[in-house]
């Protein structure tokens, strides 16, 4: 049986993709590829909840957002974390040069080890194992492996903060980045974003 890319990021390619009359070729890549991947060509654009910053803004081109995620640090119930200052001797799991690697990552305090992996699903694995006392992550997400995993007993410890997140490509493509700007607001205000959100 072949696996068929799904989720939220899927389906708003897909609207995207049908909205604009071209077959949709999903690239799948790790998150800190998602730049490299379009500034090269191998993807014409990144839909992944990917988060507008100022470091991401200097390279490539962003819309207008379309939706937030707040990043959370989750850990297991009986973990004793309530705010930043109890990481501190917690090893807590992020993606390796992803958004909550560069939001946890200042804010922690000393004696947190900030346990780096290649992609959600490793930072899930080591979460499930035992591996980490917690993880960062976009609360989305938290709640995803939380519901996949019963038995570890995830929940949201606290939140770190909201960023706004849209659709990412390359510079100097005004055309593009007005339809597609375009596009976002009258999808976000008919409620086609919301729904598949």
């Amino acid at each position: 049986a072949k696996l068929e890319p799904q989720g939220s990021d899927v389906e708003t390619a897909r609207a995207l993709a049908k909205d604009l009359g071209v077959e949709l070729e999903i690239v799948q890549v790790t998150g800190p590829n998602r730049v490299p991947f379009l500034m090269t060509g191998k993807a014409d654009m990144v839909i992944a909840t990917f988060s507008i910053t100022p470091e991401r803004a200097k390279v490539i081109t962003f819309t207008h957002p379309y939706g937030a995620s707040q990043f959370v640090v989750a850990a297991p119930k009986d973990t004793a974390i309530k705010s930043l200052a109890d990481l501190a001797g917690k090893r807590i799991a992020v993606v390796r040069g992803n958004m909550q690697d560069s939001l946890l990552t200042p804010l922690a305090p000393k004696g947190a080890t900030i346990v780096r992996f290649d992609d959600d699903a490793t930072v899930t694995a080591a979460i499930v194992s035992g591996q980490v006392d917690g993880l960062c992550t976009p609360n989305a997400l938290a709640a995803a492996i939380a519901r996949q995993n019963p038995s570890k007993g995830l929940e949201t410890k606290f939140a770190i903060k909201d960023i706004p997140y849209a659709i990412g490509i390359r510079q100097n493509e005004p055309e593009l980045q007005k339809w597609l700007n375009a596009w976002v607001d009258t999808n976000t205000k008919n409620g086609r974003l919301g729904q598949i959100y």
